[in-house]
């Protein structure tokens, strides 16, 4: 039962990713089968935190905001594409090393991103949209997944023909431009060596929906908790927190910081973790 939350999330997390990738692939998939229409994963965007703000979607901005001062930042480790995105290769490097990833950044540097955060926005919408995370994922996804894919169907396509099947259509591979691909790919190469680096650093000191998520969740209803007198301080709870929030030796959690992957409920054999 203690490991339940971390299935629900990672289930919630899986249901939204790939709706936030279907969104950019389905007109490939309706296309490839020749069909009038694509589904619609629209909502998947309008799920997102600086998209609704800059859309006055004031409505899903508030839902994000009153569950996560109420439960903790479930939106990072669930609703956002580029959290899901660094967990895989939080995963991946787990399979290689249990290094710890507490955080020892310094707070002029939160305050400093956090100051340039807001400066940007009343300088400029555009500035703020181009520091969303959601936004880098999209480049991501319209640069880099969608003509992999579409690489992937027409050779499916190819096959279909080759044994008179005709069930699929190739389609033709959209190329970026040089620079937006350049910059698509370096976007992808620094956060998976971010993650893999300092796990979840870049939600907590950069991304600007993670530096707004972290003041609406510096006291939440729903804390993780540590009980000093079951606690042995052995570690394996710190070592497990993607996001750094764990001191193990003070037997605290900076709920802040505590992006909610629950990873630590089921780790810890003297069940001295408990929300």
């Amino acid at each position: 039962m203690r490991r339940l939350p971390k299935y629900l999330r990672v289930a919630a997390a899986i249901a939204c990713f790939l709706s936030v990738n279907a969104a950019f692939l389905a007109p490939v998939v309706a296309e490839t089968l020749c069909l009038d229409s694509s589904p619609d994963f629209s909502w998947a965007a309008k799920m997102q935190f600086l998209p609704a703000l800059l859309a006055l979607n004031f409505a899903v901005v508030a839902a994000i905001l009153v569950v996560t001062a109420l439960f903790g930042r479930i939106y990072c480790s669930t609703v956002c594409p580029f959290g899901v995105l660094q967990d895989v290769a939080i995963r991946i490097r787990r399979l290689f090393t249990k290094r710890s990833f507490r955080d020892v950044s310094p707070t002029w540097l939160l305050i400093g991103c956090f100051g340039n955060l807001v400066i940007g926005a009343v300088v400029s919408a555009s500035v703020l949209a181009f520091c969303d995370p959601y936004s880098h994922y999209g480049r991501i996804a319209t640069n880099i997944l969608r003509p992999a894919f579409q690489w992937i169907v027409n050779r499916g396509a190819e096959w279909s023909d080759v044994h008179e099947k005709y069930w699929l259509m190739a389609v033709d591979i959209a190329r970026p431009a040089v620079m937006t691909l350049a910059l698509s790919v370096a976007t992808l190469v620094a956060i998976i060596a971010s993650a893999l680096w300092r796990g979840r650093w870049f939600c907590n000191n950069l991304c600007p929906v993670g530096l707004c998520l972290r003041v609406a969740s510096c006291r939440p209803l729903l804390k993780i908790r540590i009980d000093a007198a079951k606690c042995v301080s052995c570690g394996i709870c710190e070592r497990g927190c993607k996001a750094g929030a764990i001191d193990a030796k003070a037997k605290t959690v900076n709920n802040s910081r505590c992006v909610r992957c629950f990873d630590c409920l089921g780790v810890c054999r003297k069940e001295a973790i408990s929300l």
